[in-house]
């Protein structure tokens, strides 16, 4: 993630509106790295809705990536 991520910024990544999926098993604070990794992009909009899988996909996860995926495809 750390190289994509560093990619994206040397390629001036901006004006998009990004939605995270984190794993809460392994990596809880993913999302919140992630953000703090990305300031420095100019107009990037987060999604409201965040979607944290632990262990498996149950169907309130699948509630939560279907309403994140309603968020992006309105956007």
């Amino acid at each position: 993630m750390q190289t994509f991520i560093d990619g994206l910024k040397e390629r001036n990544f901006q004006n998009r509106t990004i939605g995270i999926i984190e794993n809460g098993s392994w990596a809880p604070v993913a999302a919140k790295n992630i953000k703090s990794m990305m300031e420095g992009c100019k107009n990037l909009t987060w999604t409201e809705t965040s979607v944290t899988i632990k262990s498996g996909v149950k169907e309130e996860t699948k509630a939560q990536i279907k309403a994140l995926a309603d968020e992006l495809w309105s956007k």
